[in-house]
């Protein structure tokens, strides 16, 4: 079976057992913000595309709910985005909520009504323009439809500010019943709906939610979080409104932006290493050679490739997906370094598929790719030792026999001419170790590349696109 780690249940009593990744400090100071105000606020949370969102705000919503008593909804805005009209997608929501914490009679379910009057009221008004703006004006509408454009486009100017007084009348009215609605909800704490991955939608879907929330939903006491990754939402505006400034287009619908930060990855990496996947538990049921401390290297290596070549949360997970199905299916009695050099490449082909396809097609120098994935300069023996390893693996792919000794030969050359006490002799000695290995009765690293490789090609026969949330 493919394992994926996916986030479960939060548990009420212990909303933060399963933070993996730091999150608690961040909620509570955002939580203390949010429960002071009862102003209309836009806020969004922004981070990178798998730099876990989807997580941060679930907990986050646990927590409102059971600390601060902060009632709160939450959807995905790609998933609703088969809606032409993100006032629908967004009234839906707020009905599903109330129909599941207010009986039948109760005020609440009375006041709703009056949203949806006057909800159905806005949405007509502006049925003409979203028509046009659903089909991009390709396909065709409706006879009655296109005549009311036409007759608009006639209108006097009396009749004109007649119909922008009797508009502005409707969305007040609208805006009256959503504020009593929130009042019976709870009168003294605002009311938040967090909207996440908005930046997956449509262009046109999106920059409609953003204008709806700002200009129709600006009620004191309600509050969005927009979960973004803002480089891929300034795109989306770019498409639609040419090479504007996306950044101060943004800024007209979100009063305050939060960056999202992952501070934790090595615990992360700790959690889907032995939790997840339990890779410590196959490696030892592998009896490789060389066992002693395996487990404590690979995963301080796997730790170092996340942070050197700053690889997102899914990019991590999307790695022990793979590391997982060769894990299972290599054979015992290999030495450690194949499941390292399977972690590299792994990185590698994920981060920088052409690089990688250079690198095993020798069309390209292994120094070409240090700067890409030894991006971290340490001091310590631990990161000596890993660099060493990658170096290695670098030089000996795609190399014959008689190249590799002449490589290993090469190295034992420069680390003769090292004096004991240079910085450099700690590491240029694991270098020529790990090129040698096996060279008493086994064989060198090239052989154990070319192992690899093959793994490579064979998980690459899987789909796992369709793994992601």
């Amino acid at each position: 079976m493919i394992t994926k780690n996916r986030f479960g249940n939060i548990d009420s009593d212990d909303i933060f057992a399963n933070d993996r990744l730091g999150r608690k400090d961040a909620i509570e100071n955002l939580s203390s913000l949010v429960a002071s105000t009862k102003e209309s606020l836009v806020m969004s949370i922004n981070a990178d595309w798998g730099a876990g969102k989807t997580t941060f705000v679930k907990l986050w919503q646990a927590y409102l709910k059971k600390e601060k008593g902060v009632k709160s909804i939450y959807f995905s805005a790609w998933e609703d985005d088969f809606s032409k009209e993100p006032l629908i997608s967004i009234l839906g929501e707020i009905d599903k909520y109330i129909s599941e914490n207010f009986k039948t009679e109760s005020q609440a379910v009375k006041n709703f009504e009056k949203v949806k009057e006057f909800g159905g009221k806005v949405l007509r008004r502006g049925l003409p323009a979203l028509i046009k703006g659903a089909t991009g004006g390709i396909l065709d509408v409706e006879k009655g439809a296109e005549e009311a454009i036409g007759a608009l486009s006639e209108q006097t100017t009396k009749e004109l500010i007649e119909r922008y007084s009797k508009d502005k009348e409707v969305s007040e009215k609208f805006k009256e019943a959503i504020y009593e609605l929130l009042n019976n909800i709870d009168k003294d704490k605002p009311f938040v709906v967090f909207i996440d991955e908005l930046d997956r939608c449509r262009p046109l879907y999106t920059i409609e939610l953003l204008e709806r929330i700002k200009h129709i939903f600006g009620i004191d006491g309600l509050i969005f979080v927009l979960s973004i990754d803002k480089k891929q939402l300034t795109e989306s505006i770019k498409s639609q409104y040419g090479n504007i400034d996306a950044d101060n287009y943004i800024r007209r619908f979100v009063d305050l932006e939060y960056s999202l930060q992952n501070p934790s990855i090595d615990k992360f990496c700790d959690y889907l290493y032995r939790d997840v996947y339990g890779l410590d538990k196959v490696i030892r049921g592998k009896e490789i050679h060389d066992v002693s401390g395996v487990n404590e290297v690979t995963l301080k290596m796997l730790k170092y490739l996340t942070n050197s070549m700053r690889l997102s949360l899914r990019e991590i997970e999307h790695i022990f997906i793979q590391i997982n199905i060769v894990f299972k299916t290599i054979e015992k009695n290999l030495w450690s370094q194949h499941f390292r050099v399977f972690m590299f490449f792994a990185a590698l082909k994920l981060k920088y598929p052409q690089l990688y396809i250079d690198l095993i097609g020798k069309k390209i120098a292994y120094g070409d790719i240090l700067n890409f994935v030894l991006s971290r300069e340490e001091e310590n023996n631990e990161d000596k030792n890993i660099r060493a390893l990658i170096k290695s693996i670098l030089i000996a792919t795609s190399k014959t026999d008689e190249e590799i000794k002449e490589a290993i030969r090469q190295e034992r050359e420069v680390l003769a001419g090292i004096g004991d006490s240079d910085t450099r002799q700690y590491e240029q000695s694991r270098l020529v170790t790990f090129l040698s290995i096996g060279q008493d009765g086994y064989y060198y690293l090239n052989e154990l590349v070319d192992t690899v490789i093959k793994k490579i090609e064979f998980v690459e026969k899987f789909n796992f696109d369709g793994l992601d949330d």
